[in-house]
């Protein structure tokens, strides 16, 4: 993990750049109240990795898992009757570091299947930008067992360490401040949803590390939350019994290499060349990354059909689709695409604002 700084210092990580912007926290390519915001959240990250790093062992609940060799550890602890202080560590992830970063960056296109008797995600989609490394999103669970339904809005920013001391990918989410639940930084959050208790998220820090097997990663999430419920009414039985069946099926479909081709398309469009910069920061070469788990960095080019897909040319797009997961994109983007405009014709800003996955469709809606 990264080291925190020591009471009062004048850094919280060595070596921390903003991701894919190629200037350190002390200077460039941001404006002075970026700068701000993001040193704010460095130094809150790193406060909270310290107050949770250690607590592990003493875990209220207390559930792991493994699959194909990678291991997982939920462990949660109670702050108070509705605050949760969330701990997972995986370790031997079969993905690369720039897989992690696109995981993170392109979140709609994660699949999300709906399994019978299990918590299912509706959505986790980025819905806002406020610079390439600061990003909002949002996610939306279903009801299950005692727990309502909820969803959540998080501004995260991320970061990559790139000092001697070792590669590292680092970020910092956490939901608009309470008096900011209607407008934060100039951006009207998106509204409740209906049937959905909106989750507060205090803090939640990731740290993403090569692992001691070569090919893989580590990574360990922070996260202090505002729970729906008192925490007594969460079963600790129940809790260990559904995270390994989850954890089994959610990892195949983050490292599985089909699900990794949305992807790579994506990392290879690179319209703005934000991914090039942050390759350089994990020091790749822009078109060779070979790891056990597949390379993003080598996969062939597909600008084209990205292109297409981004100006909504369905002809060319279809033109140009020649895998099965790009034939089921083009259906998928076409869906949406057509929903998207019956919301914004209709006036369901709310509606809308969920099917924009960019920010010029965000300002479409708005407008």
């Amino acid at each position: 993990a990264a080291p925190a700084a020591a009471e009062g210092g004048p850094c919280v990580f060595e070596g921390m750049q903003p991701a894919g912007i190629n200037a350190r926290l002390s200077q460039g390519a941001l404006s002075p109240e970026d700068l701000e915001i993001q040193r704010t959240e460095l130094k809150e990250a790193a406060k909270l990795i310290d107050s949770m790093g250690a607590r592990g062992e003493e875990a209220a609940i207390l559930a792991p898992a493994e699959k194909d060799g990678c291991k997982y550890e939920l462990a949660i602890n109670w702050e108070s009757s509705h605050v949760a202080l969330v701990t997972q560590k995986m370790q031997a992830v079969p993905l690369s570091m720039l897989e992690c970063v696109a995981l993170v960056r392109e979140p709609d296109l994660i699949p999300l299947p709906k399994w019978p008797g299990l918590p299912r995600i509706e959505r986790i989609a980025l819905v806002h930008e406020f610079t390439p490394n600061n990003v909002v999103y949002h996610v939306s669970i279903e009801p299950w067992g005692p727990f309502p339904g909820c969803d959540s809005v998080c501004c995260a920013v991320g970061f990559v360490r790139t000092d001697e001391s070792g590669k590292a990918c680092v970020g910092f989410a956490r939901s608009p401040p309470e008096d900011e639940q209607e407008v934060h930084r100039g951006w009207s959050v998106l509204p409740k949803q209906k049937r959905r208790t909106r989750m507060q998220v205090d803090g939640c820090a990731w740290v993403v590390a090569p692992s001691a097997e070569e090919g893989k990663v580590d990574v360990t999430i922070f996260m202090k939350t505002r729970i729906p419920i008192p925490h007594w009414l969460v079963p600790p039985a129940l809790v260990r019994w559904v995270t390994p069946k989850v954890f089994r099926r959610i990892l195949p479909l983050l490292t599985a290499d089909k699900n990794k081709e949305p992807f790579r398309a994506r990392v290879a469009a690179d319209d703005r060349g934000w991914y090039t910069a942050v390759k350089k920061q994990l020091g790749l070469d822009v078109a060779d990354e070979d790891t056990a788990a597949g390379s993003l960095a080598a996969s062939p080019p597909d600008e084209g059909f990205a292109a297409a897909i981004r100006s909504y040319d369905w002809d060319a797009a279809e033109r140009l689709a020649t895998t099965a997961q790009q034939k089921a994109d083009l259906s998928d983007s076409r869906k949406r695409v057509k929903a998207l405009e019956a919301a914004v014709a209709a006036g369901r800003q709310q509606d809308a604002l969920a099917l924009a996955i960019s920010p010029a469709e965000e300002r479409k809606v708005r407008n």
